[in-house]
């Protein structure tokens, strides 16, 4: 990203012919999953919401359970962490806060970097504020896992929803609170930290440069060398969402573009979610309307190049739906574009949710599969969460098997 983006720019965006089309079929021997491994936990109760967020890395799989009880502290959340063993998967460590309160929403957001787990709790008390929001660090060290550090916000208040969602890279760590008051209700921040001498230190705040009250800042995050993406589902123009993009010029972090759907509409929740890999940014619009198909969803794809971030695509589902909310989650790995749709329905099954698969051929991107879950059943919201690294994909079902939730491995190939 150069100097030359210009504070504040709203990018001119326009439509070339990278819409997704059919071949529904064209590359499924490619990407079909040739097996799965559901991942769950003995101790889980109902509504533990097992499958809420996913991470993954390497051979270590981090899933968030933000409803599951911590010890004796009821519907605290926790994260499971699993270890891939063999051609399966076996449960390493339950992280749990070591201050856990019940309705934290400990595994809200998760992610891993390494030894590194980062586990995002947007209800945590900290201090007199009991539902202000933290962060929690775990470090693995011989063969356990410990608390690093709890990061909490430097004016936290109640409700602010720090924590709401996380992102690591390297030795920087990125928390929002998507409901943060700033002059009005719900703007939104983030807040950037930097590791340095095995300590978590408070660097900036980003804000919107043109806060919209409600817009949500922060309910999703993306971070990826010196570039920092956040989603405000709900800014302006005309409340469909939008995705500020930070530089870091120096020693400042620069707010250099922000981006918006050409067609967005009121309660389209672009920015809903997003995902970076190489020049690419991925922003999820989980309500957008498509013809005959209210809440349908899309994803829309942006190239970062240079002083530009054109938009090269439109993704859509083939075979869309009203209520499908294509986009409720993302994930992209080695040139293949994966997109959550956890309401579409399967034969008879409401809601049982889906994955949608899309490859680059040429100057299109083809959707050529869509994943579910071999025992999935209705309500299950397959596709719910995402993340991929590798061949390997992980999603998260967290109203399966009687709203205990379930997680799925998938190769992306055989």
């Amino acid at each position: 990203m150069k100097r030359s983006l210009q504070v504040g720019l709203v990018i001119s965006l326009f439509l070339l012919s990278f819409t997704s089309t059919g071949a529904a079929s064209t590359f499924a021997s490619e990407a079909c999953p040739s097996w799965e491994i559901k991942l769950t936990a003995e101790d889980l109760t109902a509504n533990a919401e097992f499958g809420r967020s996913v991470a993954i890395e390497n051979n270590l799989v981090a899933v968030g359970a933000g409803s599951a009880d911590a010890g004796p502290i009821p519907t605290a959340g926790a994260v499971y962490l699993f270890k891939s063993q063999g051609l399966g998967y076996v449960q390493e460590a339950k992280l749990i806060a070591t201050d856990a309160t019940p309705g934290a929403e400990f595994g809200r957001a998760v992610a891993i970097q390494g030894d590194t787990v980062v586990v995002g709790a947007r209800f945590a008390e900290v201090g007199d504020q009991t539902k202000a929001g933290a962060a929690y660090v775990f470090r693995k060290s011989s063969r356990s896992w410990f608390l690093e550090a709890k990061i909490t916000s430097p004016t936290p208040e109640n409700e602010d929803n720090f924590g709401r969602a996380v992102a690591i890279h390297a030795n920087l760590l990125v928390v929002t609170a998507r409901k943060e008051n700033l002059g009005a209700d719900d703007v939104g921040a983030a807040y950037v930290f930097r590791r340095r001498s095995n300590r978590w230190i408070y660097e900036t705040k980003l804000t919107a440069s043109d806060p919209t009250p409600e817009g949500y800042f922060g309910q999703s995050v993306a971070v990826q060398g010196n570039l920092i993406v956040v989603g405000a589902r709900n800014a302006d123009p005309n409340g469909a969402g939008a995705v500020y993009l930070f530089c870091q010029i120096g020693k400042e972090w620069v707010e250099v573009a922000k981006l918006t759907p050409p067609d967005g509409k009121s309660d389209d929740q672009f920015g809903f979610t997003v995902a970076m890999a190489g020049n690419l940014i991925a922003v999820g619009a989980r309500r957008a309307d498509l013809p005959g198909a209210k809440d349908a969803g899309a994803a829309y794809l942006f190239a970062v190049t240079g002083d530009d971030a054109p938009l090269v695509a439109k993704l859509t589902a083939n075979d869309a739906m009203a209520g499908d909310q294509f986009g409720q989650s993302m994930a992209m790995t080695g040139g293949m574009i994966a997109v959550g749709a956890n309401r579409i329905d399967i034969g008879a099954n409401k809601d049982q949710g889906g994955v949608y698969l899309f490859q680059r051929m040429g100057n299109e991107w083809l959707e050529h599969e869509t994943l579910t879950a071999s025992d999935g059943e209705a309500g299950d919201e397959f596709g719910y969460s995402l993340a991929a690294f590798g061949n390997f994909l992980v999603t998260g079902a967290h109203l399966a098997d009687l709203t205990e939730g379930a997680a799925y491995v998938m190769p992306l190939k055989p």
